[in-house]
């Protein structure tokens, strides 16, 4: 099984991103524990205030999946949702 490459860019509520970045370095110390994640990465976008981008790796679609369907998620969606007006996540392939 290939990995799994993630871009996910976060539309942050305005005015919401400083309690936004302290929720999500919780959720993401968390996830960085998870069996099959490999790197998991947070970032600030320099040109959009509101944007906060989130690297990952993970090491098959059957982990990936699997964390995406775990308690920790779930409540990490309800959460999020009181910061968050959308999110695109990306798939990438390595070449």
């Amino acid at each position: 099984m290939s990995k799994v490459y993630l871009f996910v860019a976060i539309d942050v509520k305005p005015g919401r991103r400083e309690e936004f970045l302290e929720k999500i370095k919780f959720h993401g110390a968390h996830i960085r524990t998870e069996d099959g994640c490999e790197s998991l990465e947070i970032f600030t976008n320099s040109q959009s205030a509101n944007q906060v981008c989130v690297w990952e790796v993970w090491r098959n679609r059957v982990l990936w999946d699997a964390h995406m369907a775990n308690q920790a998620s779930a409540a990490w969606q309800k959460i999020a949702s009181e910061y968050v007006n959308g999110e695109q996540i990306t798939v990438l392939d390595s070449i």
